[in-house]
């Protein structure tokens, strides 16, 4: 009798424990994957193969997966940026399971600029509330803005500098582009200070550009006509800022900013102004008369220290004068070439003259010495 009570005690709780398991196995959720990211712009798509193993979707049936809570974007077939928590049910051996499922809509997209101007022609005299929305436009799914980083921008002085536009969505995604700002005078215009001698050097410059071995040359005895206006050299333009980001790579004190291309107009005014302060003999030395600046071809460029003035600092003049030929450029003026070149030196002052720099650099040569041409006076 003993032993039968212990048999049957045996039994009894072998059986408990089958049924116990038993229970606790079909209890058990299916769900594996519970968090799904979406990016902002696009539909949510959930199946439950996504979710479940494929053991699993043997066993389940009446499968569904609630998005009713999810709101979408007026008018859009895809969800608000958001959290969200949606209910999943389904059968697994005939009996029911509710659990949840974790879906984060995020927006990780950068605007884009559907319109972006690479140089911004402003007058001079503008101030920093110029109103540059007419060059820019950011598009995106969520509301964009654009700041414009005008520190670098002299709105009081003429010359080429470095803006950054950056734009942004509701979200803080941003991208950010540089373009280059031109402060001058407005075209069409003429300046103030105009004099008699000018309008007379406007119709003694009057031929087209001369041309010396393919090199354009402008000095003193070869002018162009006051309706010459290239703007920029696009090659002499992108050739100067390589070279000025490779100084500053190098740690030297150069501004992104610089003067470049000057008009007729402009350069008139300019001239007179020095005129007016240090006298015609005097200006002549340092400040082309209209008509014949080098800077209305385009191809010349005055580069500036970091701290906003003409480049004279020993570093980077030094290395100006070594490597500037490397990029297309020569340095115009340089010590000891006045009666040459008719100018006192200038050595922040690049001529653009393409795959020939390298040879009038290793010449020693002025431009007017390696050509064979004159220069000095008017």
């Amino acid at each position: 009798m003993k032993k039968k009570r212990i048999i049957i005690g045996a039994v009894s709780s072998m059986l408990v424990l089958t049924v116990s398991a038993g229970t606790w196995y079909l209890n058990q959720p299916c769900l594996i994957y519970h968090d799904f990211n979406f990016e902002y712009g696009k539909p949510i798509s959930i199946t439950k193969e996504d979710i479940l193993t494929q053991e699993d979707l043997k066993r389940i049936k009446d499968f569904k997966i609630d998005l009713s809570d999810i709101k979408n974007e007026k008018d859009k077939e895809y969800p608000e940026v958001g959290n969200y928590e949606c209910k999943v049910t389904y059968s697994k051996w005939f009996i029911p399971h509710t659990s949840s499922i974790q879906i984060q809509v995020e927006d990780t997209t950068k605007p884009k600029f559907s319109k972006f101007s690479d140089v911004v022609e402003i007058p001079l005299d503008s101030d920093q509330n110029y109103d540059f929305s007419s060059y820019f436009l950011a598009e995106d799914l969520s509301e964009t803005s654009i700041q414009y980083k005008t520190e670098e921008v002299d709105f009081l002085n003429p010359g080429d500098y470095r803006m950054m536009i950056i734009a942004s969505d509701t979200y803080g995604n941003s991208i950010e582009k540089e373009c280059i700002v031109r402060v001058q005078y407005e075209k069409e215009t003429s300046s103030p200070n105009k004099s008699a001698e000018n309008e007379e050097d406007q119709s003694v410059v009057s031929s087209d550009p001369h041309y010396v071995q393919g090199i354009m040359v402008v000095n003193k005895k070869h002018g162009l006509p006051a309706n010459y206006a290239p703007q920029e050299n696009a090659e002499a333009g992108a050739k100067i800022r390589q070279l000025i980001a490779d100084m500053q790579r190098q740690g030297y004190a150069i501004s992104s900013s610089y003067s470049g291309y000057r008009s007729y107009t402009y350069q008139s005014s300019l001239y007179n102004n020095y005129v007016n302060s240090y006298g015609q003999a005097q200006a002549d030395r340092f400040s082309a008369r209209p008509g014949y600046s080098e800077h209305q071809t385009g191809l010349a460029f005055d580069l500036k220290h970091s701290n906003g003035t003409l480049v004279e600092t020993t570093p980077e003049v030094n290395w100006i004068a070594a490597h500037a030929h490397e990029y297309g450029f020569i340095v115009r003026y340089p010590s000891g070439k006045e009666s040459a070149t008719g100018y006192m030196p200038e050595p922040w002052h690049l001529r653009y003259v393409g795959d020939q720099a390298s040879a009038i650099y290793a010449s020693g040569l002025t431009l007017e010495e390696y050509l064979g041409i004159s220069g000095g006076g008017y």
